[in-house]
């Protein structure tokens, strides 16, 4: 605010503002030593006091964990090493549990497994550090933001291992909230490796149940017609007709040899009649097997060609079906590569000293923030009067 914007009246002759009327009670209290005060000492004296003497003292629990699968190798450092295990670090992975960690599910898993809220708002933590704070209240937004002020975590880029640090005004708060949101971690790792193996194999189980099924079906119409015609096997039934057809002709060749031998020989003897006989029986027996093979629509071969279909489709249906267990056989292994692994590499501490508030530290960057503040208000307030007097 400018000066020459304050409420102005005249005395005596002279413009008199609010600020000089002010300025006027101390007059030992100029316009630069009140800056001092503003921004310096009332912050600094603030600072000393409330992390020197109020201020609770606050524990940190740590743990180390890294997100590894079977693909996806990496190379440099503990990559190096999960490498010769058949093992490697996925950033995209871990960056899935970091942001779960860092999210509103993350805080209603933990509220649903431990009294959070009774853990931030201990009578171990002074007034302005426990919660809820004085500035907000007690709805669940307020924990969650209070809750990313006590959990950090962070990841490494270079050998892939996440730190979770999680701070409370107790040891075994911090301990146990720790160790809980690693449990939470791993779970979620579990879930996605279910969901995961889970999208890979059901479209491979419905084809493999789907082939099973075109199998039954393709068995029980061979079986239907085995039952209807009455014949386990076309093919092999007219194989024993053709080879009775055989041995059929090769007696009636012989048969009829003996005919003629006998008509050139002996013209009236006794047995010509018999062999007549003899050849025309054989003959009528092999036209009546030769009926059963072709001639008709009762005939093995139409019976044949309906039999070889279904066995050629059922010949099919088992094709099908060993390909389709063979593309589940390959999701699995598919899926078990892409599974992730959280593997803590570090377990919850449980502090034995308290680490937080770094007190000295917070006091002097209060001083230096105040110092170069006032610096800076300093150097612009000397120049505006030099402007104003020039």
């Amino acid at each position: 605010m400018k000066f020459s914007s304050l409420p102005i009246s005249i005395e005596n002759g002279k413009p008199i503002t609010a600020w000089t009327r002010f300025m006027s009670r101390y007059p030992g209290l100029t316009t630069v030593k009140l800056m001092f005060i503003l921004m310096v000492a009332i912050p600094s004296a603030y600072s000393m006091l409330y992390y020197g003497v109020m201020a609770s003292d606050r524990y940190v629990s740590e743990t180390q964990f890294i997100v590894r699968s079977i693909k996806a190798p990496r190379i440099g450092g503990l990559d190096a090493i999960f490498r010769t295990f058949g093992m490697s670090a996925s950033d995209d992975d871990a960056s899935a549990v970091q942001g779960y960690l860092e999210s509103r599910d993350a805080v209603r898993d933990l509220e649903s497994r431990v009294p959070l809220r009774q853990i931030f708002a201990r009578s171990q933590g002074d007034r302005l550090a426990r919660f809820p704070r004085l500035w907000r209240g007690e709805t669940f937004e307020a924990l969650y933001e209070y809750y990313l002020d006590r959990v950090q975590l962070i990841k490494s880029t270079r050998t892939g291992i996440s730190e979770l640090r999680v701070v409370a005004f107790t040891p075994e708060d911090a301990q146990l909230v720790a160790r809980t949101l690693l449990k939470l971690s791993e779970e979620l790792v579990n879930r996605m490796n279910e969901r995961a193996q889970s999208d890979a194999m059901t479209t491979a189980e419905k084809n493999v149940d789907r082939a099973q099924k075109n199998v039954l079906e393709r068995q029980a119409k061979i079986t239907e017609f085995r039952n209807r015609e009455l014949l386990v096997d076309p093919t092999s039934e007219s194989l024993k007709v053709i080879e009775l057809i055989g041995t059929l002709t090769s007696d009636l060749a012989l048969t009829s040899a003996q005919l003629d031998q006998s008509r050139a020989s002996t013209p009236s003897g006794p047995g010509i009649q018999s062999l007549r006989a003899r050849a025309a029986a054989l003959q009528n027996q092999i036209n009546a097997e030769q009926s059963k093979v072709a001639g008709n629509k009762d005939a093995l071969a139409s019976k044949i060609s309906e039999y070889e279909e279904l066995a050629l489709a059922r010949e099919f249906a088992d094709k099908q079906l060993i390909s389709a267990s063979s593309s589940l056989e390959s999701a699995i292994q598919d899926a078990r590569r892409q599974q992730i692994y959280l593997e803590p590499v570090v377990s919850p501490n449980l502090p034995d000293e308290a680490t937080e508030p770094r007190r000295f530290r917070l006091i002097i960057t209060t001083l230096t923030f105040s110092f170069t503040l006032f610096a800076m208000c300093w150097i612009l307030f000397i120049g505006a009067k030099e402007h104003a007097h020039g």
